[in-house]
Formats: structure tokens, C-alpha cells, sequence
């Protein structure tokens, strides 16, 4: 009937038959329905893949309505049908649909095909052997006619709609060990991630962090309505983990609802409106870094990725590959390539790469014959005529005769180096034996050579050269595999023959390799940092990354006690801010706080902050505390503060980092700043900011009943001696029986970080050469100066909104005094007052630094707004 309705934009087509003979209809609405338009994105939505959840049936069917009724007359919606091609099919098991019993809220009536086999276990699984008996032997007609379909149609997203629970499930599904709760990130992770938030975003529940409906008998417990698959409970042969593999598609399983089957008067309220999901496919476009996507017969391409600059590789048989950075916004971008036909074996080119993968490998040549194998081999992978791992991608140095070949394969920091060279068959291994995978087997590699190769008897033996083993040394990789490998002497054995035997080298060592690594990682709470990260990750969240950070020259040691880890970022100026984990738990957060900070500071907002102010962290406290608990008072941590405070006294600022709460506890001190940046902090916390009460303590016995409140003060304990007591801010990052990980710590306190310690930087700065200069307002403490070097010194007062008295001091006298209005702007600090002399004569070393205006109300405005 639709279609007849709306002949010029509808399409009604089956793709097959369910077990029973029912047809597996598929509604196309676009505004060329029955043809695909050149560059115009394919997507499509699933529903009713398990019968008896029909949530995702009906609001298939009501979004079908939507589009066709509004089109021509809602400007939105008739763009998005002019612009997309849309496929919809509302039933994928109409089998078990009709098995299934209105009302049904956690039943199984209905969810398998007729043939009792559950559609989304039945797919091709990438483990086969965690498949489990209810997904049945081969795929059935329902799944196969499906498998067909998603390989017809270059679709680029798509929804798969169930019901049971409420929540947005991105790939992969299944976990290496078929474990439940398994984190189990595909390449594309941070895309998937960002299109199921998207979706629970635009639901005006499934976004809320907590315990809903789910699996277990109390629940299950989501954050921000997403869950990876596997992170959630292991499925073997699902849809989505299969599409992401096989097909160009991305696609997430979204669980619509608690009731698997309502009744029809609690469909009004189910029905989801489904064009987020549209909508993003415009917004992001493309790439071939991690998924590859193939083209269509007509040479187009479409990538989804989140905004950020993203490496894109575009290669085809019998063509060299080209790489470019490409930089995606909020929009769509269009790039169109010409790929030229590949190079001979004379190619003069000092770096080749062939490959895409994520497995860096090197291939150098140590000798002119080599050389010629290695562009021999350049040639075969270029061609088709040798397939390379398709996990690997290979950086190939002709000859290792340049400080460009060295240089580059430094930057491009490989696993493992093959140095190819003339000479008796033999392998030689150049690197340290805990670097050597521990399945690979010197002695049989060798045999399997000889038998390919012969012994090259007669022939010298050029790897055990010192000379070798120095150019080796001299490209500085500290942890990669390093190994030679002689090919003969003689011309017995053609070039192709060698180059093959060099190219199955680099595939055998790449799964020797792989069978090395575990890269899966428990979301059960754990003081493993590794248990929450991905391997790429694993390096900027523990103290392995302090090396790399040292190297970027961002930031620096500073010498202290043996068993103080205490590290300078920033300018060398006052303010200086102590930021510390005091527990296990958030360690991690500490340290990709710093990572980040040192590698991109502009994308993370902190420019201002490096630039203007010294932060010194502390990731790790010596004996830190393993188990999460409350917290009502910070006195114990006096003692460390003493001794922080003696190796860097100009610390008046300290953030603490701990768990047992989601709350913010201050101490007003020295700065006399606490209790105005802890509301700042609360204030953009997306959870911290929704009430007044901890949500950690409501109707739980956990937590201390005299800890409630999300903002409340501390004291500190008068019986301890100070030098000069820190102003403090206590941050509480979680709950103790939130079973989660630590790998969402930063991203959540992100905001209200960066905001806060901007505003930080709110106050008078005083320059000079004088060291008995001091600086302080009328009503607070003594800032003395801070000497950088001997002749440059400073002081600085932080100030909340207002006009302020601040007087300069020399010595115990009052040198001069003046009135400054400082004025506060949320998110972007904006300079009103140039910097300038306050003095004349000897004494024009002082300086304002710039205020920031904005006004009360305003800043109310840019609250609601954030809040709504």
C-alpha cells in the first residue's frame, strides 16, 4: 500500500524467503528509489531479527510513515530523502514474529526462526569454535538471504533494532576467548563508539547513566546508554561483528526497550524517531585506516570517521597505493584519487610501504643484490602477484645506506626489522633475546630456508659482519625483533623465487608475532591498569609513557625524595598546581591526563593553561590505596604534602584524584581559591552538576552518611605543622561498586578539568628582579616571589569576580597598592587589559596579566544551555 501511495520515492522489493515461505520484504524511500545515485550513501535499518522483539518492527513501519508522509512538505526530512538511500526492513524472522505473545516482556516465545535457531548466532562467526547450540550449523535462509544482501548494496550504516534492555551496542560482539565482559574494541572503536552515542543521546532516557533492565535478574548497569558487545556478554555469529568484517557497513545493535513485545497501548510511547541515525551518515566521511572498505564497480568510496585527522590508503592491483592525512571535520569531504600504474623493478625510490595493516614491520637491504629483491618483492606486492598479511603494514628500505632510510624507519617505529643480505642461507638475530618471540624457532626457519634456497655453499657470511650489527644498532629501536636473513650467493635460485621467500618470511614472522600478544582486557574493576585499555593505549596510561613524554620535551623530573614521581609541565611561572592520584584506580587517569596534555594541547584545550601556569603531577603515591572507600577527611595525606611542598614550596594548589563517591571536597588556604573552583567543577561534571545529593550514597548503605552532599568542605588537621598550608580540591571519580574499569576516567572529568584549571588562571601576576618583592590582596595571605633565574622572578594571586585591593610589598612594608576588576568567561578566556607597566623608573618590572570579563548573567545562560 505505501508503495502505491508513493510510487516516485518508495520501492518495495524481497530479498528472499523465511524458513515458512514468508518473503523478507525491504522498503526502499529515496528520491530515486529504484537506482543507486553516483556518491549517494546506501543505509539501512533491520528490525524483528528475533521475533518476538517487536519494538524495532513497529517503529520501522511508523518511521516508513514519517518519511513518506512529510516528504515534499518538512524541508529536513525531505532532504534526507533526496540525500540518502534508505532501506528499511521492518521484519527480518516474520516466522517467529507470528510464534510470538503480546505482552511479552522477557519471554523466548517466538525469538528463534521456525527451525528453532536463534538468526543472530547463526552468522559466519570470527571465532568458530564459541559458537553455541542455539545458532544452529549453516546459515539459514533467513541469514543467507540477508549475507546476500548486505554484499548487493554498498550500504555504508546501518541499525540493527532488538528489545530487552535499553542500550546502543557497538562491535565486537565476541571476545578472543569467548569470555563475557571481555572490552573487545574493533579498529573502528572510537567511530562506534561515537555512532551509539549519537543514538542513546538522542533517546531521552537511554543516555542516562544506571541500572536499567538487562541480562542479569537486578539489571544491568550501562554508562551513557552504550556497551561494547563482548564488554556486555560474549555472542558468537552475530550480524554486526560479521557486517563490520565482510562488508562496508558499520553497524549497531540498538535494544529499544524492556518489553520485548508490548501491547498496543504501550506502542505510542515505544516509538523511537530513528533519523539520528540518518542524519550522522552525512556528517562524517572517509578513510582506510583500520576497516577497509572496497569500492563500487564505479570507483566509489565512502569512510565514516569521528571528527580528527585520520590517515587514508587507497590501493588497487597492478597501481601504487597513496597515503594522504586527511583532516575531518563536522561535514562532508570529498577526496578523489588517480593512482598511477606500478614501478619497476628500477624504481630509485629510498622508502617503499606497501600495506595497511596495524602491525609495523621493516625490510631493509644490506647489500646491492638485495636491494634488488626487495623491489623485486615491491613489484610482487604492487601487482598482486604476492599477497602480504593483510594485518601488516611494511615499510621496505631498498638499501640501509641513507640517514633518510634510517630516519624514516625510526619514525615509523616497527615491531620487527628484516635485514635482507647475500650470502650462506641463515638467519641471524641482531636484537636482545627478551625481544626474540618465543615461538619462533631459529633452527627450523633455518631448514626451511635451505630446502627453498639450498646452502649457498662456498658463499661468505656477510650477517655476522660486525659491520652489519653496528648499522643495525644505529637505528635505535629498543624493543623491536631485529633479524637478518641471507638469501645465497649464486644466481641459482631466479629473483621472483627470493623475493617470494622474503615476502613468506614477513607473514610468518607477523603471526609469530601475533600469537605473542593478548589484546583483550577485563572491564571487571581491577588495579591492572592494562585490564581497561587497548594495546595502543596501554603505553600513555602507566609510567611507560614517562620516557616518550621526557623525549617530547613537555615534561621533566624534578628531583626529590627517592620515592616522590614528581613531574613539571608548563611555563616555570606561578600559580603552581599539584595534581595526584591518591588511589590505585585513578592512576591512569593522572597519567593520560599528562599524555594528553604533552601531545596535543590545542586539541585538548589546555594551550592557555601550559603556556600560563606549572602543573606538577604526581600519578603515583608511594603505598597508594588498593580498594576504593569514602572519604570525610584528607588529614592523612598532610605528612606527603609536607614533603611535596619541600621540593616544590611554590605549590599553594593541590587536585587530589580518588573514588568512593561522585562528589568534589575543598580546603580553603593560602590561595583561597578551593571553594570557588569546586563549584566550577561541579558545575560541568555531567553527573557531579544533576543534583546536590552523591548518587553513590542515595538508598545504599555505602558511602558515609555525613558525606552526602556532592560540594561540601574539609578542614585541616591544626595539630600538623605547615610551612603554608595548600588550598585543596578532593575529586571523586566513581562509585566503589560501579563494576567498571578506569579507562572512562579522564574522558568524564575531562571538561570539568580543563575548565576549572583555566579557571585557575584568573588573578595578578607580579614580574621582577627583586626577590623581596611579595604580593597580596588586602584581605589574604603573602604570595612571595618566585626566582626563575637571578635576575627574573614572579608572584601570582588568584581572584574571583570582583574589585580587589592588592598591595606589593618590599620586604615587611607596603610598597605600593592599586584596585584591579577581575571578571570571569566560561570556556574561552578573552584578554580586555594589554600588559603594561604599573611603575615607572626602577620599579617598571611590574606587569598585569590580562583579566577576563563576562557577566552573572551570561554565564547562567551558557549553564542552562549546556544543562538542556
Amino acid at each position: 500500500e505505501t508503495e502505491q501511495n508513493y510510487p516516485n520515492i518508495t520501492y518495495l522489493y524481497s530479498i528472499g524467503k523465511s524458513v515458512s515461505g514468508r518473503d523478507l520484504w525491504v522498503l526502499i524511500i529515496s528520491d530515486n528509489p529504484t537506482k543507486h545515485e553516483l556518491l549517494e550513501p546506501e543505509v539501512k535499518y533491520i528490525g524483528n531479527m528475533h521475533g518476538n522483539e517487536v519494538v524495532g518492527r513497529e517503529s520501522l513501519l511508523y518511521l516508513i510513515e514519517i518519511l513518506c508522509v512529510n516528504y515534499g512538505k518538512n524541508e529536513y526530512l525531505t532532504n534526507l530523502v533526496n540525500s540518502e538511500r534508505i532501506h528499511i526492513m521492518p521484519s527480518m524472522n516474520p516466522d517467529g514474529y507470528e510464534h510470538g505473545i503480546v505482552g511479552d516482556r522477557v519471554g523466548y516465545a517466538g525469538r528463534n526462526n521456525e527451525r528453532n535457531v536463534d538468526l543472530n548466532r547463526n552468522f559466519p562467526a570470527r571465532y568458530p569454535g564459541h559458537r553455541d547450540q542455539s545458532g544452529g550449523g549453516d546459515p539459514e535462509p533467513e541469514t543467507a538471504a540477508v549475507m546476500q544482501w548486505l554484499r548487493q548494496f554498498p550500504f555504508l550504516v546501518s541499525a540493527n533494532l532488538h528489545g530487552g534492555s535499553l542500550v546502543a551496542n557497538y562491535p565486537y560482539d565476541d571476545s578472543v576467548t569467548g569470555q563475557d565482559q571481555i572490552y573487545s574494541p574493533s579498529p573502528d572503536d572510537k567511530l562506534f563508539v561515537e555512532l551509539a552515542y549519537r543514538y542513546a543521546r538522542a533517546h531521552p532516557r537511554m543516555w542516562k547513566t544506571g541500572r536499567r533492565c538487562g541480562l542479569s535478574v537486578d539489571g544491568d548497569v550501562f554508562f551513557n546508554g552504550i556497551t561494547n558487545g563482548a564488554a556486555w556478554y560474549h555472542l558468537a555469529g552475530g550480524m554486526q561483528d560479521w557486517q563490520y568484517v565482510h562488508t562496508n557497513a558499520f553497524e549497531i545493535t540498538v535494544e529499544m526497550g524492556c518489553f520485548k513485545f508490548p501491547t498496543d497501548d504501550m506502542l505510542p510511547k515505544l516509538k523511537l524517531l530513528l533519523l539520528i541515525k540518518c542524519e550522522f551518515v552525512v556528517q562524517l566521511l572517509v578513510s582506510i585506516s583500520g576497516k577497509t572498505i572496497i569500492t563500487t564497480s564505479e570507483g566509489e568510496y565512502w569512510r565514516m570517521l569521528p571528527p580528527g585527522i585520520h590517515e587514508l590508503t587507497v590501493e588497487a592491483v597492478g597501481l601504487e597505493s597513496e597515503t594522504h592525512m586527511v583532516t575531518v571535520g563536522h561535514n562532508a569531504q570529498r577526496h578523489d584519487f588517480k593512482l598511477a600504474a606500478c614501478q619497476g623493478e628500477d624504481e630509485t625510490r629510498a622508502v617503499i610501504l606497501r600495506g595497511r595493516g596495524k602491525t609495523r614491520m621493516t625490510v631493509v637491504g644490506i647489500s646491492s643484490s638485495a636491494a634488488k629483491v626487495i623491489r623485486k618483492l615491491a613489484h610482487h606486492l604492487c601487482s598482486g602477484e604476492f599477497k602480504l598479511d593483510t594485518n601488516i603494514r611494511l615499510l621496505m628500505g631498498p638499501l640501509l645506506n641513507s640517514k633518510e632510510v634510517i630516519k624514516s624507519i625510526q619514525k615509523f617505529n616497527p615491531v620487527v626489522v628484516l635485514a635482507v643480505s647475500e650470502g650462506f642461507v641463515e638467519t641471524v638475530t641482531f636484537s636482545p633475546q627478551q625481544y626474540q618471540p618465543q615461538l619462533f624457532n631459529h633452527t627450523m626457519v633455518d631448514e626451511s630456508l635451505s630446502k627453498i634456497l639450498g646452502f649457498g655453499a662456498g658463499c661468505e657470511r656477510p650477517l655476522r659482519d660486525s659491520r652489519v650489527a653496528l648499522a643495525m644498532s644505529e637505528l635505535k629501536l629498543r624493543t623491536a625483533f631485529e633479524l637478518g636473513i641471507s638469501l645465497g650467493c649464486d644466481n641459482s635460485v631466479d629473483l621472483s623465487k627470493k623475493a617470494a621467500t622474503v615476502g613468506t618470511m614477513i607473514n610468518m614472522l607477523r603471526q609469530t608475532i601475533r600469537m605473542d600478544i593478548v589484546q583483550e582486557f577485563s572491564v571487571i574493576p581491577s588495579a591492572n591498569p592494562s585490564d581497561h585499555f587497548t594495546p595502543n593505549q596501554m603505553l600513555m596510561v602507566t609510567s611507560a609513557s614517562i620516557p616518550l613524554l621526557e623525549q617530547e620535551n613537555c615534561l621533566t623530573r624534578i628531583a626529590a625524595n627517592a620515592h616522590l614521581n614528581l613531574y613539571r609541565m608548563g611555563n616555570g611561572e606561578p600559580p603552581y598546581t599539584l595534581v595526584m592520584a591518591i588511589e590505585k584506580r585513578t592512576e591512569t587517569l593522572v597519567f593520560e591526563m599528562m599524555s594528553k596534555w604533552c601531545g596535543s594541547p590545542q586539541f585538548e584545550g589546555v594551550t592557555e593553561i601550559i603556556s600560563e601556569s606549572t602543573v606538577i603531577f604526581m600519578p603515583e603515591i608511594p603505598s597508594t590505596q588498593l580498594a576504593c572507600h569514602d572519604y570525610d577527611t584528607i588529614a592523612p595525606f598532610q605528612a606527603l604534602l609536607n614533603e611535596v611542598l619541600n621540593a616544590v614550596p611554590q605549590i599553594d594548589y593541590v587536585v587530589m584524584f580518588g573514588s568512593g563517591g561522585l562528589k568534589v571536597r575543598y580546603i580553603n588556604a593560602k590561595a583561597n581559591i578551593s571553594d570557588r573552583l569546586a563549584k566550577t567543577y561541579q558545575m560541568y561534571h555531567t553527573q557531579m552538576s544533576t543534583g546536590t545529593e552523591d548518587i553513590c550514597t542515595g538508598g545504599r548503605t555505602e558511602g558515609m552518611k555525613t558525606q552526602k552532599k556532592v560540594l561540601d568542605f574539609f578542614e585541616w588537621n591544626t595539630v600538623v605543622s605547615w610551612p603554608s598550608a595548600p588550598d585543596v580540591l578532593l575529586v571523586q571519580t566513581g562509585c566503589c561498586y560501579e563494576e567498571r574499569g578506569s579507562g572512562h576516567l579522564y574522558a568524564e572529568n575531562r571538561e570539568s578539568i580543563v575548565t576549572m584549571m583555566k579557571e585557575r588562571l584568573k588573578g595578578v601576576r607580579l614580574l621582577t628582579d627583586d626577590p623581596s618583592f611579595a604580593l597580596r590582596s588586602s584581605v589574604g595571605s603573602v604570595h612571595s616571589v618566585h626566582m626563575t633565574s637571578s635576575i627574573f622572578g614572579s608572584a601570582f594571586i588568584g581572584l574571583p569576580n570582583g574589585v580587589h585591593r592588592i598591595q606589593v610589598m618590599k620586604g615587611e612594608k607596603l610598597y605600593t597598592e592599586f584596585n584591579v576588576q577581575c571578571f570571569a568567561c566560561r570556556q574561552r578566556l578573552t584578554s580586555v587589559l594589554n600588559r603594561r607597566g604599573l611603575f615607572t623608573g626602577t620599579s617598571d618590572t611590574f606587569e598585569r596579566i590580562p583579566l577576563y570579563k563576562s557577566d552573572d548573567e551570561d554565564e547562567e545562560d551558557v549553564f542552562d544551555l549546556q544543562k538542556l
